[in-house]
């Protein structure tokens, strides 16, 4: 007999959830990108640079080679994409006084606007997609988990494909 069934349980849960809700928010950044060939958010910021500014704003001493792991993207992307968020004034790059040779990037004010705001809308999203999953059972949640990463493996291909047609979309593919 467990001693906190509940507790336990509720996590598995949670895990579960937040799988769906990953898969969900990953599959519908996608799909408007293979619909449109472009995502923009407000402020004029595709969604590629959301998620770099979003990275940027999170990890310490953000570099090319840390985002490009974090983003799941090339190098050569991530650079592309920090020399737009440059050129737009949303981050500044600087570099440490211990190592000149690595560029680091940080948020500017209008990238910290950007980034406070994809983290309430992430937040709003998050809320009403838990709301929705508290009518299932674990045991449907990790089939609709499960359901969900088929798909998005789904989507992923179809993108890669699309992006073999139309290379600028790569930029966009996260």
């Amino acid at each position: 007999m467990e001693l906190f069934p509940r507790k336990q349980n509720r996590m598995g849960i949670m895990n579960d959830e937040l799988k769906i809700i990953d898969a969900i928010t990953r599959i519908h950044d996608r799909a408007g990108l293979v619909r449109h060939g472009r995502s923009e958010v407000p402020c004029g910021v595709n969604l590629a640079e959301t998620h770099c500014i979003d990275r940027i704003g999170s990890i310490e001493y953000a570099n090319v080679t840390k985002l490009a792991a974090a983003l799941e993207m090339t190098r050569g992307a991530i650079s592309k994409i920090c020399k737009k968020l440059l050129c737009k004034g949303l981050i500044e790059s600087f570099q440490r006084e211990d190592n000149q040779k690595e560029i680091y990037f940080r948020l500017t004010e209008g990238g910290v606007r950007v980034f406070e705001e994809h983290e309430k809308s992430h937040a709003q999203a998050v809320r009403e997609k838990m709301a929705m999953l508290g009518a299932y059972t674990p045991d449907e949640l990790s089939i609709i988990s499960r359901f969900l990463s088929d798909m998005n493996r789904l989507s992923y291909r179809k993108l890669a494909a699309q992006a073999e047609s139309d290379p600028n979309m790569i930029d966009d593919a996260r």
